[in-house]
């Protein structure tokens, strides 16, 4: 699994609803709201890399954990 932080680059107020579109594309992605235009999205690598290429939105990976 790889989480991504996906920043909404429009209207914050407008987040929302752009994130309601998300939600219903990509229905195998657990999303987690960070703040009013940031979440951190948990999902497989090929939807990952399909949401990194969303327009409005820019996304940055989340380092793995080190397992012990």
């Amino acid at each position: 699994m790889t989480t991504l932080t996906l920043t909404f680059n429009g209207p914050e107020t407008q987040a929302r609803q752009a994130l309601g579109g998300l939600l219903q594309r990509f229905r195998s992605a657990y999303f987690v709201e960070r703040s009013g235009n940031e979440y951190a999205v948990t999902t497989d690598e090929v939807t990952a890399s399909e949401l990194a290429r969303q327009p409005q939105w820019s996304s940055r990976r989340v380092p793995d954990q080190a397992q012990h």
